[in-house]
């Protein structure tokens, strides 16, 4: 990594053996029998009071959730993008369930799109000791958000890219964040750029136009001397997926291998469901990117899709139809 400037009984009660004593049988069958359905009815009875006022079992406690391991490792930095979609579609049952995910996963950084209603994510955050937040105020709608450890990582500098410019964005200009951390008691900095790529209709002519815009605005800010660029985000389309006339819409960076790299892109050649980040589609539409400065941390690193709709029974209709998808680096 280059230096640079930029700034989670019932008590069955058994019924007593029934004895000639117990019972105190005397005369004829008639009276015994009587004696006999009697002493019924009074063990039932008595079992039933029993049972009326034993103490109630504690119901479970469905606010401590499935446990979700945490992926957070203090020798790497941890980077997770995640659509929420629509956040939060379930008010109360998303914030509680987004709220323990961030919490147990621990990440350094999530990447979020979607973000309907800022106030409820910022309650979230204001709930977790360990995070900050910033979220974009250039968006005409579903804002984008970066979640961040505020103990280890600084930000210096906010910016949204061609917050002039959209159109091709669909109206949600990229969210960069620079943040200045320490290694070995020198500074870094780390560029980190939220994107939401436009979907649907004419959605492949956008997302190559903004691909190019991003593409050329990334250059330009390297060659002043900014680096260490990761851009998470819902890209709306598979990495190696074609249009038509043979054209991806990524070809921008795809085809400036010495410069940019996907570091989903082994999870996107699999094309398998387990690596989808759109499990609906078996797509992997959730991609992350780094620039150059960061190739020679790539090698150690890991990247994953974190399939949280296992562990939740209701993720679809609680949480997002995106997973989550992560990168985790060791920084030098």
């Amino acid at each position: 990594m280059t230096q640079q400037s930029r700034t989670q009984a019932d008590q069955l009660t058994a019924v007593p053996k029934t004895t000639a004593s117990f019972l105190n049988i005397q005369g004829d069958r008639s009276s015994v029998g009587s004696r006999i359905v009697f002493s019924i009815l009074l063990v039932m009875l008595f079992s039933l009071v029993l049972s009326t006022c034993a103490e109630p079992n504690d119901p479970p406690d469905d606010s401590v959730g499935p446990e979700i391991p945490s992926i957070d490792d203090s020798s790497s930095i941890s980077i997770i993008t995640w659509n929420i979609e629509n956040f939060p579609q379930s008010g109360l049952a998303t914030t509680s369930r987004v709220e323990l995910v961030l919490d147990s996963l621990d990440a350094d950084f999530y990447c979020l799109q979607e973000i309907k209603d800022k106030d409820a994510l910022y309650g979230i955050v204001d709930r977790l000791d360990q995070y900050s937040v910033i979220i974009s105020d250039e968006t005409s709608f579903m804002h984008l958000a970066i979640v961040y450890r505020h103990d280890s990582f600084l930000p210096v500098d906010t910016n949204h890219v061609y917050a002039y410019d959209d159109y091709n964005f669909a109206g949600r200009p990229p969210l960069w964040v620079s943040f200045k951390y320490e290694i070995s008691g020198e500074e870094q900095v780390l560029n980190l750029i939220d994107v939401h790529m436009k979907c649907c209709n004419d959605g492949i002519l956008r997302r190559q136009s903004a691909s190019r815009m991003l593409h050329t605005y990334l250059n330009a800010q390297i060659s002043t001397g900014d680096s260490n660029f990761v851009v998470p985000g819902d890209w709306n389309d598979d990495i190696h997926d074609p249009d038509s006339s043979g054209a991806s819409s990524f070809e921008a960076f795809l085809q400036d291998p010495q410069n940019f790299y996907f570091v989903t892109d082994s999870l996107s050649q699999t094309r398998t469901l387990k690596n989808a980040s759109y499990p609906g589609y078996s797509s992997l539409i959730d991609n992350i990117l780094i620039s150059r400065s960061l190739f020679d941390e790539f090698d150690p690193s890991g990247v994953r899709v974190l399939r949280l709709d296992e562990v939740f029974g209701d993720y679809g209709t609680v949480l997002s139809d995106h997973r989550p998808v992560l990168w985790s680096f060791i920084p030098n």
